[in-house]
């Protein structure tokens, strides 16, 4: 039986004495101060990217070249003088002749890598190639040989450099309509550039379509987006949607800031052009499809009543795509025909209901069955239940049961994520007698077995106990599933742990800890940053070292995930003794070379930094200063998600000239050829407008437009208010 709860002075005690594992003192690990030798974070007066050396030596990426052979010489530094003065003199016919004849050179050599092109004359050459080639084939000043050297050219650009010629060269043989060149020479692209093979997994969803723009799915630059863009027009002259879907999902290329820059090349409004544009976003719609649980996020990101005019806009395109006159999707995959290219799950069609109701549209909700029958499905279980867990989230217990009731009257049988979903919500609308006769009807009904479903059942009814401190009939359930089954699993026991750590109750936690053991379950993050939270809570000065001390006696592998997950639970109690704990795992992740930090722990850190609001502004920015320096000491390189928490950490600061950290950091990724998508530029302008810097903000909003990124509606109307502001101040 476990032990009931014990006064304050005793537990602390007591936890030492029922379990040594807790308590055996280990090496204690001071907080970090911040760093009195941390390097510079603001820019210097010229405008220098904050830590340029740093940064320098993190993102050089510049060919290191080996020495020309004497044989070679006179006719490398020849060649290169004609290509440089050619260039200079915008003459591009004339500086890809002398190139051609570098080349040739190059090819009597044993190691012809030696005398490639130097770098910054591929970057000129290419530059008047992008500027100059279309006019002049426009003309017909450019023979077949000329044309030949172009693409050998382009190709190589786009190895060493950018593959904007390659695309301008595959828009030449678009405009003749010529699709089998073009998708030659993407098949030559891919070969020299090497192949992007299948798409990794991934949890945050592709910008397209009004998507995220967190996630970094892009591996090729503009031009090598809109290589890819041709390629998909070279299909669509040939009438093959399916074949440029495949195009698009194994390129992992993101089309939203480059489609239009392409789309450009064309005749506005030709028919070919409003073909390649309807390509676009049907593949597009069709890639989001063929992954649900990533379509089923980017749902859950568009649900909101800002944002469902977004929504609106992608399922409009998905019934127009099962209903519409070019049927290209399939209601289900039953109902696949040789013209469509990808099926909706029944998960699907459950996220755009959810969608929908969140975003406080429940007539869209309603709009979405009616759909589903037209397209010949009749909605099951899932998709029931997946209107059960709506309202679970939103605490709606009269239409969660008015949902159940209607189901039961539709004839659909309830499986166990129903009856997880009802009882969820009664026990969370403070109906803890209707949750257990749900519970008890659910045990007559399906009855005891073992398996996740069931278990899931089984651990929602156990929350709901604890939740509404029923602890004795939590305990008589537990014993229930030690006895008949489902048999506990590790989420039982932490559902207990973090029940006795929020009352404080420490012998509970050892009794917990016990039982466990004798069941064989060992600890996991979880169970340890639970017992972190509940020792910082009574200001244990060792909390920290006794949970270390526990996951090493329980056998938790200390690694970058485990130390991570534990820092990202702790930043989010938002309370300043968790905090304190957080920095004292990261610095001994710091010390220790088998756990050394990587990105996405200092992100977690920096995420709860700017969510708390336990912590003074002023010992966040010291923190966030500190944390910049360790990564920078770390040479690590930035992605797109931490260079935003970054630039929101310094707009959010009380530093009045801590703006200029984060424009600093603006052009350290334009240096560093980081793309800054549509989230950069919402929180670098919804910042400087917070600052009233309409001067600033007017300065980046030029920036923006210079770097070629195409905004969204949302972006377009932040511009229009910065120009009005601007105006009257």
């Amino acid at each position: 039986m476990l032990s009931r709860h014990v006064s304050r002075p005793a537990t602390l005690g007591l936890l030492e004495q029922l379990v040594p594992s807790l308590v055996v003192r280990a090496r204690s690990f001071s907080q970090p101060a911040v760093n009195p030798h941390r390097l510079p974070t603001q820019p210097k007066p010229n405008g220098t990217p904050i830590d340029s050396k740093i940064r320098e030596q993190i993102m050089a990426h510049t060919h290191s070249r080996r020495k020309i052979p004497d044989s070679m010489k006179d006719v490398y530094n020849t060649q290169l003088a004609e290509i440089r003065n050619a260039t200079k003199k915008q003459d591009l016919m004339q500086a890809l002749r002398h190139w051609q004849k570098l080349e040739d050179h190059r090819k009597t050599l044993p190691d012809p890598e030696v005398c490639r092109l130097a770098d910054s004359a591929i970057k000129d050459l290419h530059g008047i190639f992008t500027s100059r080639f279309l006019a002049i084939v426009a003309k017909k000043q450019c023979s077949d040989a000329l044309l030949t050297t172009a693409k050998d050219f382009a190709l190589q650009a786009a190895k060493y450099h950018s593959a904007e010629a390659l695309s301008i060269l595959m828009a030449h043989y678009t405009h003749k309509k010529d699709s089998q060149t073009v998708l030659r020479l993407y098949e030559e692209f891919k070969n020299t550039v090497g192949g992007p093979g299948p798409l990794p997994s991934f949890t945050e969803e592709d910008e397209a379509l009004a998507l995220s723009e967190n996630e970094e799915r892009a591996r090729y630059d503009s031009g090598r987006k809109s290589v890819i863009i041709a390629a998909v027009t070279a299909h669509a002259l040939e009438d093959n949607l399916q074949a440029a879907f495949e195009v698009y999902k194994t390129s992992g290329a993101n089309f939203r800031d480059t489609r239009q820059s392409f789309l450009n090349h064309l005749e506005p409004n030709s028919p070919l052009y409003r073909k390649v544009d309807t390509y676009l976003n049907r593949i597009i719609i069709a890639f989001l499809i063929s992954r649900p649980p990533s379509f089923t996020k980017h749902l859950m990101n568009l649900a909101h009543p800002r944002t469902i005019y977004r929504l609106e806009k992608v399922y409009s395109q998905i019934i127009d795509g099962i209903l519409g006159k070019d049927k290209y999707l399939a209601a289900d995959a039953s109902f696949m025909t040789p013209t469509t290219i990808v099926a909706l799950t029944e998960g699907c069609w459950t996220g755009l209901q959810t969608a929908f109701i969140r975003g406080e549209r429940s007539d869209l909700a309603a709009q979405v069955w009616d759909d589903m029958a037209a397209a010949g499905i009749t909605p099951g279980v899932t998709m029931w239940t997946g209107l059960l867990d709506t309202y679970a989230d939103t605490k709606d217990s009269k239409k969660a049961m008015a949902t159940w009731n209607m189901m039961l009257g539709q004839g659909i049988k309830p499986d166990d994520l129903s009856y997880r979903a009802i009882i969820s919500v009664l026990f969370d609308d403070k109906s803890p007698a209707d949750a257990l006769h749900r519970f008890q009807e659910y045990q007559e009904t399906i009855g005891t077995r073992e398996g996740m479903a069931p278990l899931a059942v089984y651990n929602t009814v156990l929350r709901g106990l604890l939740r509404t401190n029923r602890i004795e009939d939590g305990k008589l359930l537990l014993t229930e599933m030690q006895n008949k089954g489902p048999s506990p699993d590790i989420v039982t026991y932490n559902t207990f742990i973090d029940f006795y750590g929020r009352q404080k109750d420490f012998s509970g936690i050892a009794a917990i800890i016990n039982t466990m053991t004798a069941s064989k379950f060992t600890a996991d993050v979880f169970t340890c940053s639970s017992i972190l939270t509940a020792l910082l809570a009574v200001n244990r000065k060792d909390a920290t070292t006794t949970m270390l001390e526990l996951m090493r006696k329980q056998g938790v592998k200390p690694t970058v995930a485990t130390f991570t997950t534990i820092i990202t639970h702790q930043m989010r109690e938002e309370k300043e003794a968790n905090i304190d704990a957080a920095l004292i795992l990261l610095d001994k992740m710091e010390k220790d070379d088998g756990i050394r930090p990587n990105e996405v722990t200092y992100t977690a850190i920096l995420t709860g930094l700017n969510n708390s609001r336990y912590i003074s502004r002023d010992r966040a920015d010291d923190i966030r200063k500190d944390l910049l320096s360790r990564m920078r000491r770390q040479l690590m390189v930035f992605r797109i998600p931490t260079y935003n928490i970054l630039i929101r950490s310094a707009l959010d600061s009380r530093a009045s000239d801590s703006y200029l950290d984060a424009l600093a950091l603006i052009e350290e990724m334009e240096t560093s050829n980081v793309p800054r998508a549509g989230n950069t530029w919402y929180i670098l302008f919804a910042g400087l407008m917070k600052r009233e810097l309409w001067d600033v903000a007017w300065e980046m909003v030029q920036k923006m437009n210079q770097s070629g990124h195409e905004p969204s509606m949302r972006l377009k109307k932040m511009v229009t208010d910065i120009i009005k502001m601007r105006a009257r101040n």
